[in-house]
């Protein structure tokens, strides 16, 4: 029998694991294009660079929910573990090889360094998608109620609020390039690892001896039509991503419009200041947004978490001010955590449903295709920035201090407005998706009676 004590016992190894491993990780090649910039790359070299991993990026990207596939249909063993291994050995490799670079022993040969630096970013990206995959597919599947799995939720984005919180902390006293940070981050990430295997990983499935039989099986796809409830929910967090990006994009320019008006002693302060925000407004609504989804359904505190993004961001239009800016960040990153809390119940809920329908689980597949998905919808939102940025230079001379002002000024409202535009449309896709309470303890109730 699956019991609640099982879950419950997994979820803080879980949880931390993923503290370890990602805060390990997060550093790395944050700074690869300015020390690159230091030996002699042009702008034309860097360009070229981004644009080829951003490349790389995508094409993976594509590639996720064939991974995942992969890993779903393996017949023996585990099916999560040679993912989680390889993607652990690979990020700690990279992240150690990253402090011993050419540049490390004082190379400032430009080919040498963009040829070591690009096969390591090559691997390391590679390696974290793979592990990824392997860890969030785990979830649907030690964590099979609603209880567990929003506590399992809070743990996981608090720790990774943590994360960067801690990091902005320690970006301002050390330098994070030094060889024994390079030390200290591969040793949690294999900490990370042993925590995970030892603690926090379980496959129950595979110990299953009965599995629902339905007659669906043959029409049930995961991107079939008869699959509605996962259509919607990919065409509506589609559009939400979209204007995620957007909004992000938008509150670095109101960040940019206040730091043109403060004295430069300030603007060190008041950049720590917006850094840590997002964290601090993650960390203080978690409990928050768990009580919620308990309390009202994950579809309706949806629906409330995108009016309040919405309201957020009309007033991103008419606020410039450094104290609106603050409120503003504080609000809007609020808003952007509890869709990432609500996302992954929707998730679970629909491998879930799939399971009941078909006797398969799929939870790799399913997250391939929802990081696909998000990475699309991502570029998207960053490339429709990009254009209204550079639509308002048509309209905007920029000369002084007051033309940066004005630049930022209507950047800030042009990327907004496209924002409430997609905002406006996901609030109408999230009424497609043909989900309830009713519905989702109804699932729910169906797989707590399959684990006993």
């Amino acid at each position: 029998m699956f019991s609640k004590i099982s879950s419950n016992k997994f979820s803080l190894g879980y949880s931390i694991s993923s503290f370890l491993i990602t805060f390990g990780a997060i550093t790395l090649y944050k700074s690869v294009t300015t020390n690159l910039f230091l030996i002699g790359a042009n702008t034309f070299d860097l360009i070229i660079y981004t644009a080829f991993f951003s490349g790389f990026s995508f094409i993976l990207a594509l590639l996720t929910p064939l991974l995942g596939s992969i890993s779903d249909k393996k017949k023996r063993g585990s099916r999560r573990s040679p993912y989680l291994i390889i993607g652990i050995v690979g990020m700690s490799l990279m992240t150690f090889l990253y402090y011993f670079s050419p540049l490390s022993f004082g190379s400032t040969d430009l080919f040498l360094n963009i040829l070591y630096f690009g096969i390591m970013q090559g691997i390391y990206i590679f390696s974290s998608i793979v592990f990824n995959i392997g860890f969030i597919s785990l979830f649907p599947e030690m964590f099979r109620d609603l209880n567990s799995r929003t506590k399992v939720i809070g743990l996981l984005l608090g720790f990774s609020a943590l994360g960067s919180l801690i990091i902005v902390i320690l970006e301002v006293f050390f330098n994070l390039e030094e060889l024994y940070f390079g030390i200290i981050f591969v040793l949690l990430i294999v900490l990370g690892g042993i925590i995970l295997f030892r603690y926090g990983f379980d496959e129950p499935y595979l110990r299953l001896s009965e599995k629902p039989k339905s007659n669906e099986h043959a029409s049930y796809k995961i991107l079939s039509s008869n699959n509605k409830l996962f259509i919607w929910f990919l065409i509506a967090f589609f559009f939400i991503t979209i204007s995620e990006a957007l909004i992000e994009g938008a509150l670095t320019y109101i960040w940019g419009f206040n730091l043109e008006n403060i004295t430069p002693s300030l603007i060190e302060i008041n950049t720590f200041f917006m850094n840590i925000i997002p964290s601090v407004a993650i960390i203080a609504f978690l409990l928050y947004w768990r009580k919620l989804s308990l309390s009202i359904g994950i579809k309706k505190l949806l629906k409330i978490l995108l009016l309040a993004l919405l309201i957020f961001s009309l007033a991103l239009l008419f606020l410039s001010d450094l104290i609106s800016a603050y409120i503003l960040t504080f609000l809007i990153n609020l808003s952007l955590s509890g869709l990432s809390f609500v996302k992954l119940l929707f998730l679970a809920i629909i491998i879930d449903h799939y399971f009941l329908n078909t006797g398969r689980r799929c939870e790799a597949t399913y997250f391939g295709f929802n990081y696909m998905f998000n990475l699309i919808s991502g570029f998207i939102g960053i490339y429709l920035g990009q254009f209204a940025t550079v639509f308002s230079m048509l309209f905007i001379t920029i000369s002084g201090p007051d033309g940066f002002q004005e630049y930022y000024f209507f950047n800030k409202i042009g990327i907004s407005l496209i924002a409430l535009i997609f905002i406006g449309i996901s609030m109408v896709l999230i009424r497609k998706i043909p989900l309830d309470t009713e519905k989702y303890y109804k699932i729910e109730k169906e797989i707590t009676e399959i684990n006993t």
